[in-house]
């Protein structure tokens, strides 16, 4: 009965640790899906994309979160398995088909877990605070493309979660109302250059922008 607990144990931290390193690395800039994805790659040891090796290696806190994610999952591995083996050596015993039951419960209440939507976002509020108050990670607001001086310019604009102009369009979004020219739009692969006025802007879209740079960083 050990030996399932112990992966009980193990399954429930490695989402955890997911769920922290995935708020981290939305810190560094990335988008939701992106450092979802790039913590549960590293932390399953299944590889990345191209671009998404290139995002993680050229930034040193995302080359530290991801090298820790490495090493916690392959250490995870070694005690599930080792888990598996010891509760599960013996399949024709009636105790191992009440641990194997046990595990399924256990497991699929982590999910349940995991994939509650408000829990999910009530733990990201609080693990994102925490990290910003241990770390002082800033969420990233602008980056500077072209400075034309008084505080104007082109830059890239991420939009995260909370921004006030998300889930709206163009027109309706406070960038209109600062005067904000959107040139361009990236979302996930996709560049869309010159959007109309009504189209809807998502979390993790990154804007190519013309405008003050003070409002920018506001609206991010």
């Amino acid at each position: 009965m050990g030996g399932v607990i112990l992966i009980i144990i193990v399954v429930f931290i490695n989402v955890m640790i997911r769920k922290i390193a995935t708020v981290a690395l939305r810190l560094t800039g990335l988008d939701e899906k992106t450092a979802s994805f790039q913590s549960l790659s590293a932390l399953t040891g299944t590889g990345f994309t191209t671009k998404e090796a290139e995002l993680a290696i050229n930034h040193p806190m995302r080359r530290q979160v991801i090298s820790f994610l490495m090493i916690i999952g392959n250490a995870g591995t070694v005690v599930v398995i080792g888990g598996l083996v010891f509760s599960f050596l013996n399949m024709t015993s009636s105790w191992a088909v009440f641990r194997f039951v046990i595990l399924m419960i256990g497991l699929y209440l982590i999910f349940k877990i995991a994939t509650h939507n408000r829990l999910a976002r009530i733990l990201s509020k609080k693990i994102e605070e925490k990290l910003r108050e241990r770390y002082k990670l800033q969420k990233k607001g602008i980056d500077r493309i072209l400075d034309l001086g008084e505080d104007f310019g082109v830059a890239e604009v991420t939009l995260h979660e909370g921004s006030s102009s998300v889930d709206k369009t163009i027109t309706s979004s406070d960038l209109k109302k600062n005067k904000i020219l959107v040139l361009a739009i990236e979302r996930d692969k996709n560049k869309i250059l010159t959007p109309r006025g009504n189209h809807k802007l998502h979390a993790g879209d990154n804007l190519i922008c013309y405008g003050n740079f003070r409002k920018m960083k506001e609206i991010a």
